[in-house]
């Protein structure tokens, strides 16, 4: 429950929870018990797998400098395990739903407070951080975009499920959701809301009529955003630019990072494509090689998690990455609403193609946290 209010609004405090949740877990023993447990599940088996090639990826390759900060968040992957095997009792898991959305739910009304003037930023105020537009209520843009996006999911299907009046309350929360997604920067949090609710405006069709009248709300919604905040319209305008103009930024004569990254990123694999560079490779090498007026430095990552993996440990990290999530799916499926819960893992899916997000410490934790939470949690 209280992991529901750090992550999104202190990594400091969600590393301290963190920290005592593992080590209470060694303090309850039954080791036994844990360890058959976790040997049960696959994608424990797979998740085991990625972190030791990238243990065996120290012995190739030319450069390891950034090999310590990789391991540092493969170590957050062993979360898995533990709260894997930690016994929570059904009214534990509602509350840390319950928490989790009502404090993205804040954070987006401080956020859209700061947006519209009304509320001076804590980092403004106190911290001086110069660029204040990177910051949304307590996180980045772009993980602030995210989570509240990831909580926009879980309460359409509460909305859709529940026939309590409470139902409303969650309604209220996709709609203060929805405005300060769309008044941030953040591409991906953009795209994964659209996702979310197309998903269950497919899934719960009651007639042509009212999927046409959702369709026309959620376009006139964005629509209105898009002609009315600049923060949206630019981010529309620029990328559709540098699809059209294959990979051209709107402002430069430069290839959009992205595209650069892809393209750069493949040049190299494709020559090395089995065990690739080395663990903490790709940063360094992309200094030394890549001509570009992007700063890089030795923890750049080409923002797709495929093509860091592929690069740095070669295909059969790639193929032990996609065994983790597939197994997932697959343990989702077999669940109660498993329809519903599989849309978790398949936004991750989708959000590893933009950024190296599973080496992302808060996306990370909040993948975990969700995930722990969809596979035991029951449908009432």
């Amino acid at each position: 429950m209280l992991l529901g209010v750090a992550i999104p609004t202190s990594v400091a405090i969600t590393n301290i929870l963190i920290i005592s949740i593992v080590l209470f877990w060694f303090i309850q023993l039954d080791f036994k018990r844990k360890i058959k447990k976790i040997f049960s599940v696959k994608y424990i088996i797979y998740l085991f797998g990625l972190v030791f090639l990238y243990f065996l990826a120290i012995f190739w390759g030319d450069h390891h400098n950034n090999a310590f900060w990789q391991f540092q968040r493969l170590a957050l992957l062993f979360l898995f395990p533990v709260f894997l095997t930690i016994d929570l009792s059904q009214k534990t898991i509602k509350y840390a739903v319950f928490s989790f959305l009502t404090t993205n739910f804040f954070a987006a009304l401080i956020a859209l407070s700061i947006n519209y003037d009304l509320f001076v930023s804590f980092y403004d105020l106190f911290l001086n951080i110069g660029n204040k537009a990177s910051i949304s209520a307590f996180l980045t843009y772009n993980y602030h975009n995210i989570l509240l996006s990831l909580s926009a999911a879980i309460s359409m299907y509460l909305f859709c499920n529940i026939k309590k009046n409470i139902r409303y309350l969650f309604l209220l929360f996709i709609i203060v959701y929805a405005f300060s997604i769309f008044t941030e920067a953040g591409r991906a949090g953009h795209i994964l809301f659209n996702i979310s609710s197309l998903f269950y405006i497919y899934y719960y069709k009651k007639s042509f009529l009212k999927i046409g009248a959702v369709l026309l709300g959620l376009f006139l919604f964005q629509y209105s955003i898009y002609n009315t905040t600049n923060t949206y319209k630019e981010r529309i305008n620029s990328t559709t630019h540098v699809i059209k103009n294959k990979g051209i930024e709107l402002r430069t004569d430069q290839k959009d990072p992205r595209y650069m990254f892809i393209s750069e990123s493949l040049k190299r694999i494709i020559k090395k494509p089995v065990f690739g560079y080395g663990t903490g490779s790709f940063g360094t090498i992309f200094q030394k090689e890549v001509v570009h007026t992007y700063n890089f430095t030795e923890k750049t990552t080409p923002h797709n998690q495929y093509l860091y993996v592929w690069f740095e440990i070669g295909i059969f990290g790639l193929i032990l990455l996609l065994m983790i999530f597939y197994d997932q799916i697959r343990e989702l499926l077999k669940t109660e609403e498993g329809v519903h819960k599989a849309l978790l893992p398949i936004s991750f899916l989708f959000l590893m193609l933009v950024d190296s997000y599973l080496f992302i410490f808060t996306l990370t934790i909040t993948y975990i946290y969700l995930y722990i939470i969809y596979s035991k949690i029951r449908s009432e």
